[in-house]
């Protein structure tokens, strides 16, 4: 019994293992990073970027209104690629969102362009972010420019900016009066961009183009919605019987949240299972004499797997829905469990 106990030890590491894998988001987040454009090539590949990955979900950015549609189309077909490269279902869903980095860009593109004038770099040995887009849109960019020149500022903000220079140390007078012209510069840039649409974000103050009415750009708008739905899991983790309306009064979020939040910790426990599960099979394939015996040990885990997949989905404690719910995961399970078996039998 020693040798099945040992069995059993490896058996439930490799589990968790797998396990704090499935959780290590960051580290599967890198890796897709690091290969986006080999999974996704073309000009979808090129014009997106993986944001963040949180509980399955897959936050994708785009920079491109040409290619945003099209790119929605296409979104199933890209989870499939990314979890066959990741030999295995990591992804729920993709979320696209646009976004725009052109502010950002603009200002890196300035300070690289001021430290080539000062000779402390090499032109070209840094790449601007806008090098491609300003041999296709030179007129433009030059246009945008000749109007933030013409951008006048009002006394009041050039004194702020006097009364702040000044404040440098004399000896640095030099590198102080370059600083002035580079602040006077941006803000005549900030003038121009807030006359053109763009607001301040009221959590972090950077400048953003506004979609729609939202008062905050889409990185802090991302933390929030990821503050709360974990909020929302820890709950509903915590207390799975909990009804749609306390959680939402508690958690101070809504509705959505809360059911995204049950299918997410069903499907992850549902996960878990089907792993689990797999792995039993390789044990008895490579222990026929000790079958009965390694079935029985892991029919008391396996209902829990269950009971904690169905608390998580329907989040009712009635025997009869349950009843109903193991079913059908039973026979989820033996049909995900068959389709396992027979590819990696194929390959």
């Amino acid at each position: 019994m020693d040798g099945i106990k040992d069995l059993k030890n490896l058996a439930l590491e490799a589990i968790e293992k797998r396990s704090s894998l499935l959780k290590n988001e960051k580290y599967i987040l890198w890796k897709i990073k690091k290969n986006w454009t080999h999974i996704v090539n073309g000009p979808i590949g090129e014009k997106t970027y993986p944001k963040s990955l949180f509980n399955g979900n897959l936050v994708v950015v785009i920079n491109d209104g040409i290619i945003y549609h099209t790119t929605i189309m296409y979104a199933e077909n890209i989870k499939d690629k990314i979890n066959t490269f990741l030999n295995g279902k990591f992804l729920e869903s993709i979320e696209f969102t646009k976004v725009n980095y052109k502010i950002k860009r603009d200002l890196l593109d300035e300070l690289i362009e001021n430290e080539e004038k000062r000779g402390t770099i090499r032109v070209g040995e840094i790449p601007r972010g806008n090098v491609k887009e300003k041999r296709g849109n030179a007129g433009s960019e030059n246009k945008i420019t000749e109007k933030v020149k013409d951008i006048v500022l009002s006394a009041q903000e050039i004194k702020e900016i006097h009364e702040n220079i000044d404040k440098i140390d004399k000896k640095y007078e030099d590198i102080a009066r370059r600083l002035e012209k580079i602040v006077i510069k941006l803000k005549k840039r900030e003038k121009y961009l807030k006359n053109n649409g763009y607001i301040e974000c009221e959590n972090c103050k950077i400048l953003f183009f506004p979609e729609s009415k939202e008062k905050i750009c889409f990185e802090c708008r991302m933390e929030e919605e990821n503050r709360k739905f974990q909020n929302m899991s820890n709950l509903i983790r915590n207390n799975p019987y909990i009804s749609e309306k306390q959680a939402v009064r508690m958690t101070n979020t809504d509705k959505s949240t809360y059911y995204k939040a049950r299918d997410i910790l069903a499907q992850q426990t549902y996960n878990d299972m089907l792993y689990y599960c797999l792995e039993k099979n390789k044990e008895i394939s490579l222990n026929e004499d000790y079958k009965f015996e390694i079935r029985s040990e892991s029919r008391e885990d396996v209902e829990k797997f269950i009971k904690n997949y169905v608390d998580y989905k329907i989040g009712s404690d009635n025997e009869d829905v349950f009843k109903i719910e193991r079913k059908w995961a039973l026979r989820k399970l033996r049909k995900d469990m068959k389709f396992r078996i027979e590819n990696n039998r194929k390959y």
